[in-house]
Formats: structure tokens, sequence, C-alpha cells
């Protein structure tokens, strides 16, 4: 492999963890992890800077509204960024069984991986805790 290839390449690890809820058993459940080098997180975070700065260039045409719009995608372009740099882990297929109700599902988790992650539940609509053991 290149050296240019090696940077390019995203690091994944599946990881198990424990999701609580208001039950007594705790359920597990695993979720993939995926680690974001420097200059990945640089790129991710200037791509999305570059996407909403983009817009508040197209918002310019829209009568009246662009008074609102065009500062409102720079300020919004500008925080994305800096979220998207300060990701180093991003988390996503989250799979696990309610401990509540027992349904088997995918978990929406926001992009940043943090734990203890509050997550709810598509069948019970019950609050649940995702934690490692």
């Amino acid at each position: 492999m290149k050296a240019a290839d090696a940077g390019r390449q995203l690091l994944t690890r599946s990881q198990s963890f424990i999701l609580t809820g208001y039950s007594t058993r705790p359920a597990t459940g695993t979720v993939q992890i995926t680690s974001f080098t420097h200059e990945q997180r640089a790129r991710r975070a200037f791509a999305e800077l570059g996407k909403w700065w983009g817009a508040s260039l197209l918002a310019v045409f829209i009568p009246v509204a662009h008074f609102v719009l065009v500062p409102a995608f720079l300020v919004y372009g500008a925080v994305q960024c800096i979220e998207r740099w300060r990701t180093a882990e991003g988390a996503s297929n989250a799979r696990a069984t309610c401990p509540d109700c027992g349904h088997e599902q995918v978990f929406d988790i926001p992009a940043r991986w943090r734990v203890p992650q509050a997550v709810t539940c598509r069948a019970c609509q019950r609050g649940l805790e995702i934690s490692i053991s």
C-alpha cells in the first residue's frame, strides 16, 4: 500500500456495549467505530464548510430572505466545520435489543462517539443509555 493511500483508509473497529433502560437486566450490542486521522478530519471539516458557504452564496439571490439566510449559513458552516474537526471517532450501525420491550433494532447515534450515550427505542419510545463495560 502506498503512503498516500494509507492516509485515506478509514480505520474501523467493532466494539461491544451495554444498553440499559428501566428494566433490571441490561442488554448487549455492537457498534462500528470509525477513527479519523488528522488529514481526514481536516478534509471532512473543510468539505462541510464549503458546502454551507456555497449555500450562502446561492442564498444571496433570494430576495428578502437573504438577509437571514446568508449570515445563518455562514455561521452554521463555521460551527459544523469546528464540529467535524473535533470528531476523532464516529459511530455507526449500533445494533442491540431493547432491554425493556425486546425489540431488536439499529439505534440512531450522533456522528461523534461518546460514552455514555443516550438513545431512544423506536418500538417503546423509552430512553436508554449506551455504556461500555
